[in-house]
């Protein structure tokens, strides 16, 4: 069922719940009204017909049946009995046969409260106590109102005709508004439709800014520009990725096919042998980072995570490129500003990803530095870690500086120096999915200085 047929549907059961009560309240309130109304008027014909009889001297039954019989009543078919209290006898009634029951019960009844209505078929009656000096009296009087029993049926088809009717209108209305109040969602869901990976610079139309559905479609335009950017990254990772690999294993095979071409001595063979390494290295260091990059696209709740005591790894990592780059000058500094003793030099998050800040950040300033010292400096504030790297490298232009995190981009003063521009960009997410930032300020033949702040818990 569509959102506006449901809509149109609760709105016409709502009002015509509201409609239905009120024409309840209406008849009911009309109906009390017709039967106090009409038990009235028996009551005043009970009571004339009393003070006729026992009151006036000169009236006898007879002259009162003749009274009765000869003047207008509105009452149609009206009935008034009346018997003595003690003798219980009939001593008055205005019609030949009456047609009500009336039994001693139906006396007792009248004798105990005073007043008593009561209903035998169509006719209503009411019985009441009446005395003079002397006597006392049980007065009966009934009759059929017809005309209140008429007016309150045309008014119940009133009621019927207008609830019906007004339904039908709430339906038909309710239809009409939400057709046109939710236009505009179907206005998004017709453009939302048209977008395909070849437009994904095409926007919904925002409307006025303001509504809830301009807010809905202002989200999805937010959900566009990040699948477009995240097409844009994956469109340029494919192709910087496929560039990378092509360029070793055109190498290799390059190599191959020039060394099969004829007999060659032993030494020969071994130097084609360590070059096609070297090139076998490289694409497995390609192929470790482009696997670890898209390792940090999880979740860190996905990921294994456990208590991991910084300064430790810093010093091991130190420890463990120092032995595979015995040229490398790392100078690492350790800065234990804790206020409180007790705090323990942990952090929460994956002890493999956090080594891999270390060692990237470390390789890539010593490999930019040409052997001049890289300066490691760990500090530990109240809320998080500083990890800042310091060398003295050939820099980074402005030009480059911001487009240095995104993977497979090297400055232009990087080109001759090995690598796949890689690191940073590995670097950089790995440090938003533990939930911290990083900062990459330099000065282009002076050198670099990345800063890294790791909150200690991960929220």
């Amino acid at each position: 069922m569509q959102i506006r047929t449901k809509l149109a549907l609760q709105f016409a059961l709502l009002v015509g719940g509201i409609l239905i009560t009120f024409s309840m309240l209406i008849y009911t309130l009309s109906a009390n009204y017709r039967k106090q109304e009409f038990t009235q008027r028996l009551k005043e014909r009970a009571i004339n017909t009393a003070k006729l009889l026992i009151e006036v001297k000169r009236i006898d039954n007879d002259l009162l049946r003749i009274i009765d019989s000869s003047k207008y009543s509105a009452l149609l078919g009206d009935e008034v009995v009346v018997f003595d209290y003690f003798k219980k006898s009939r001593i008055y009634i205005n019609v030949d046969s009456s047609s009500l029951i009336i039994n001693e019960e139906l006396l007792s009844k009248i004798r105990n409260e005073g007043q008593y209505t009561f209903r035998q078929g169509k006719r209503e009656a009411i019985g009441l106590l009446y005395s003079n000096d002397l006597r006392r009296f049980v007065v009966i009087a009934s009759a059929e109102d017809t005309y209140g029993i008429t007016k309150l049926n045309n008014l119940l088809l009133v009621l019927f005709i207008g609830l019906v009717g007004s339904i039908i209108l709430t339906v038909l209305a309710g239809l009409f508004f939400s057709r046109q109040s939710l236009r505009p969602i179907s206005d998004v869901i017709r453009q939302v439709s048209t977008i395909s990976g070849s437009n994904l610079g095409q926007r919904v139309n925002e409307g006025n800014g303001t509504d809830e559905i301009a807010n809905l479609a202002i989200t999805f335009n937010e959900m566009l520009d990040r699948i477009e950017m995240a097409f844009k990254v994956q469109k340029s990772f494919v192709s910087n990725a496929s560039h990378e690999l092509r360029t070793p294993l055109a190498s290799l095979t390059s190599q191959i096919e020039v060394t099969l071409m004829k007999s060659r001595e032993s030494e020969e063979y071994k130097e084609v042998l360590l070059s096609l390494l070297e090139d076998a290295r490289g694409l497995t260091s390609l192929a470790n980072n482009l696997l670890e990059i898209a390792r940090t696209e999880q979740d860190i709740k996905s990921l294994k995570t456990s208590a991991v005591r910084f300064d430790e790894l810093l010093l091991q990592t130190q420890s463990d490129i120092l032995l595979l780059h015995p040229e490398y000058n790392i100078e690492a500094v350790i800065n234990d500003n804790t206020i409180d003793e007790e705090q323990e030099l942990t952090i929460t998050g994956n002890e493999y990803l956090l080594k891999l800040i270390v060692v990237n950040l470390l390789d890539n300033a010593c490999k930019f530095s040409a052997g001049k010292t890289v300066t490691a400096i760990l500090s530990y504030n109240p809320d998080n870690i500083h990890f800042r790297v310091e060398d003295q490298g050939i820099g980074i232009a402005n030009d480059d500086l911001p487009h240095i995190i995104e993977p497979f981009y090297r400055a232009k003063n990087a080109q001759t120096i090995r690598g796949h521009g890689i690191g940073l960009s590995l670097i950089s997410k790995i440090v938003n999915l533990h939930k911290g930032s990083i900062k990459i300020s330099s000065v282009e033949g002076e050198g670099t200085t990345v800063d890294v702040w790791l909150p200690y818990k991960l929220s």
